[in-house]
């Protein structure tokens, strides 16, 4: 009995050295910027009490490794997305708003950059700007994420196969004061540069050899659309995984790295908007599922890693007021934070002093649900007219945040909701708090056994196993 025991443990000793001498080809690195533990929680919870078509699907939260990294950075406890980016990106810690460098300005490689040299071909895509601090760290470097300019430039002399993402801050350096064309450049480097489905798909039947994919909408450069405010039916974080998938497992037989970031998360943690947050986090996983419907096809070659930068907003599934969370009535949720002021502002400024509570309420009850499908008391309607008559009045306070400034009765309505639904907030800027990582496919037993990791853990053992070196 002893023997077969000793035999046995020998066994499951090989077993596991053969998987972690696993060499993935296919690498996928999905980062949910602000994805802390409260979304992911979350979103679970939505799938369990709520129905939904996907319920059943598999989700990335159910992946078979499953553990926790440290996000702080070279300079603060609480990091920004530059300084989380890199130690994604490189395995290197450094200052808050730096990309692509050491604490002492010395440029690093990413694991991507590694990978491309190595013969695999290379996407990094986003649904947010792909000068964003969490993107661009797999392939600038800059003493500031605020050299959007520059990093652009440094994007088009990557070598990347497949970029994608919403657009550039200053693709002609006005705000560099250098005045120039990234779009140039990409071309130059041999990039089709497109917009919009249709682009790309003209891109693809031309046989281009490498893709630059922005989405089409110029107006609202930081982001490609929000969930909450409807599929535009051009470009999502969905199609852009299932597209790079396509083109680089078309052109690279040595095998491939993904970086996905779903960047719009963040937005709605700075927000703090609850029904936009589950819907982004919703979209981030049907993403992933992508990638985990190519996992079926090649089990044995593929390893999918689901992460975050940093955790936004301190979000929570349970407030003071509502212990009992009602995420069914994210349904009711037809705009964002932003696209609500909006509309609230046209109305006002049609109507003028004319403007009723009345005329708001209805507008109110059409976007959120609040005060019809949603019961409000008459105290808690009481209190968002006392703020809709002091707009009225020109006494409205202007709530700012990271991404975008809401007039107070705006932000009255989404703290009312984020109630209702019962999930919570602690602020409108990063938290310290450790954020999940989620593995599956070869090789995603490298990340068990040594308890929490720390964010710069993920780029080193992804060049383990995938046969590189990071300095």
């Amino acid at each position: 009995m002893k023997i077969k025991r000793l035999l046995i443990s020998a066994l499951l000793l090989l077993m596991v050295g053969v998987v972690y001498a696993a060499k993935p080809k296919y690498v996928f690195y999905f980062i949910g910027d602000g994805m802390g533990i409260g979304q992911v929680q979350t979103l679970r919870t939505y799938f369990k009490n709520v129905p939904d078509a996907d319920t059943d699907k598999m989700h990335f939260y159910d992946f078979p490794v499953a553990s926790f990294i440290t996000t702080y950075s070279a300079s603060d406890d609480i990091t920004d997305s530059a300084a989380a980016g890199t130690a994604l990106a490189t395995g290197c810690k450094t200052r808050n708003s730096m990309i692509g460098m050491d604490a002492d300005t010395v440029a690093l490689t990413s694991v991507a950059k590694l990978l491309k040299t190595a013969g695999r071909g290379v996407a990094v895509m986003s649904s947010v700007c792909l000068d964003d601090a969490t993107p661009s760290a797999f392939y600038a470097s800059r003493p500031s994420r605020h050299d959007y300019h520059q990093i652009a430039l440094q994007g088009a002399a990557s070598d990347f196969d497949f970029m994608a993402g919403a657009y550039f801050r200053d693709p002609y350096g006005v705000r560099a004061k250098t005045p120039g064309n990234v779009f140039a450049n990409y071309e130059a480097a041999g990039y089709t540069v497109v917009r919009g489905r249709q682009g790309y798909n003209d891109a693809i039947a031309g046989k281009a050899r490498k893709v630059l994919w922005l989405d089409n909408d110029t107006t609202t450069e930081n982001r490609i659309g929000y969930a909450i405010d409807g599929d535009n039916g051009d470009m999502t974080l969905p199609q852009m995984v299932r597209s790079g998938i396509d083109f680089l497992y078309k052109n690279y037989p040595k095998g491939f790295f993904i970086m996905a970031e779903g960047g719009a998360i963040d937005h709605m943690g700075h927000g703090n908007e609850a029904p936009g947050a589950l819907l982004e986090v919703r979209e981030f996983d049907a993403a992933v599922r992508e990638a985990y419907e190519f996992y079926k096809q090649h089990p044995h070659e593929t390893l999918i890693i689901v992460t975050a930068d940093h955790e936004t907003g301190g979000m929570s599934l349970g407030t003071e007021v509502n212990s009992t969370p009602a995420l069914h009535y994210v349904q009711y949720a037809k705009a964002s934070k932003g696209e609500f002021g909006n509309m609230l502002k046209k109305l006002m400024r049609e109507k003028g002093k004319k403007t009723t509570w009345g005329d708001v309420r209805s507008l109110m009850s059409q976007l959120t649900g609040l005060g019809d499908a949603i019961a409000i008391s008459a105290g808690e309607e009481g209190y968002l007219m006392m703020i809709f008559q002091r707009i009225l009045d020109n006494r409205g306070k202007n709530i700012k945040t990271l991404y975008a400034d809401f007039d107070e009765l705006t932000n009255e309505i989404f703290k009312l909701y984020s109630n209702k639904m019962g999930i919570g907030w602690t602020t409108s800027h990063h938290s310290g708090c450790p954020v999940p990582l989620f593995v599956v496919g070869a090789g995603s037993e490298a990340f068990t056994g040594q308890g929490w990791l720390d964010n710069t853990d993920i780029p080193r053992i992804i060049a383990k196993l995938s046969g590189v070196k990071i300095k």
